[in-house]
């Protein structure tokens, strides 16, 4: 496990305690900590041409 998903592991642990399970951030961290692919990509390609660097 890199040190990036462990802290996704965090962020999405903290939010279940809060009970904040109903966001696209949510969804982000416990993705990434699961090593999924980042349903919220921010980076070309996978981004949509609106928001990437490119």
């Amino acid at each position: 496990m890199t040190s990036e998903t462990k802290n996704w592991a965090v962020v999405a642990a903290v939010m279940e305690v809060q009970g904040a399970t109903n966001s696209q951030m949510y969804r982000r961290a416990k993705a990434m900590a699961e090593g999924k692919a980042d349903p919220m990509p921010t980076s070309y390609p996978a981004a949509p041409h609106s928001i990437s660097v490119a």
